[in-house]
């Protein structure tokens, strides 16, 4: 082979056009030639080629990209075509176009730009392309994602850091690793959002009842308040000891003076919810709901869940009535 790179390059066009085909037709039919071929300088001249093709595109979108993936992993390391494909992932192959396939194979080292083999990038690319062909068994993850999982702990995350993990498939992510359960009260208070995201998806990990554990030994907080009930309305299923020891905490925590109106207000909202779709019993907590409806009546949010409790206690009279009115 005589020809250099980018000699090959245009005869492949040529031909191309002579033969009436569409660039993507004319490249597979190079492709499907790959694996017969044996002479190490026509593969390298078809990679060339196959990667030329989408050459002023963004590297995702050349359909060939998951063979140059899946062809990375099956070469020998350090070896020629594997430095050829790492440039072409590198998206450096352009500096090569007036060398001579042969003489790159002859000496890949000093006719190849040098490559970082940077993983990274990989797991980036392959991300890419599980995305694209939505393959359930392609499971790469992303480093930065990793990183915004951590620290989300440590600090507030901004709008579009946020917006990068609402994009990701967080379920894929060993989030335990992450957000072990002594942070997780902390993701809560800095990152609300995210937690309501997170702590369903922990919850359902076997360290569910340390993470439990977690949110019941630390401070109640509006975002905890809003993040247990969003796990609780969303299929997560808790203990009743949880349950009645959250609540009762929440209820006596009104009683501190930061945001105090505001915390009744979204207790009561949490309480009359749970009731309503019958995630808890009104008869279970009545007496705490009942002092506590009492305590805060002058506040409007206070007098639904009254309402509700009032219900109840009649029903209640009502069923001791009929049950006292049982003959004997």
């Amino acid at each position: 082979m005589t020809e250099t790179f980018s000699e090959i390059y245009a005869q492949f066009l040529s031909k191309q056009e002579s033969n009436q085909q569409d660039c993507f037709t004319a490249a597979c039919i190079l492709f499907l030639s790959f694996d017969r071929t044996r002479a190490p300088s026509t593969r390298l001249a078809i990679l060339y080629v196959l990667y030329s093709c989408y050459a002023t595109a963004p590297l995702e979108n050349n359909p060939f990209l998951t063979f140059f993936l899946q062809l990375l992993e099956e070469l020998p390391d350090k070896s020629a075509e594997q430095h050829f494909v790492y440039c072409i992932l590198e998206e450096t192959l352009s500096r090569i176009g007036d060398d001579l396939p042969q003489d790159v194979w002859n000496a890949p080292d000093s006719k190849l730009p040098a490559i970082q083999m940077n993983q990274s990038l990989v797991d980036s690319l392959r991300l890419k392309v599980a995305r694209l062909i939505d393959d359930p068994d392609i499971v790469i993850l992303n480093e930065q994602t990793k990183q915004l999982l951590s620290d989300a702990c440590c600090r507030i995350l901004s709008l579009a850091e946020n917006e990068t993990l609402r994009n990701e498939r967080l379920s894929d992510y060993p989030l335990t690793d992450y957000i072990p359960p002594h942070l997780l009260p902390s993701l809560i208070d800095l990152n609300q959002f995210l937690a309501l995201s997170i702590v369903p998806l922990l919850l359902r990990k076997d360290l569910a009842s340390a993470y439990l554990q977690a949110i019941l030994e630390a401070p109640i907080t509006l975002n905890s308040i809003e993040v247990v009930h969003h796990a609780l309305i969303n299929n997560i299923h808790v203990s009743q000891e949880f349950l009645h020891y959250f609540i009762s905490k929440s209820i006596r925590s009104c009683d501190e003076k930061p945001k105090r109106d505001r915390k009744v207000k979204l207790v009561a909202r949490f309480v009359q919810s749970l009731v309503e779709r019958n995630i808890i019993a009104m008869k279970d907590y009545f007496i705490e709901i009942q002092a506590f409806c009492v305590g805060y009546m002058k506040l409007k949010d206070i007098t639904v869940l009254y309402r509700l409790a009032s219900n109840e206690a009649q029903k209640q009279i009502v069923l001791n009535q009929q049950v006292g009115a049982v003959p004997r």
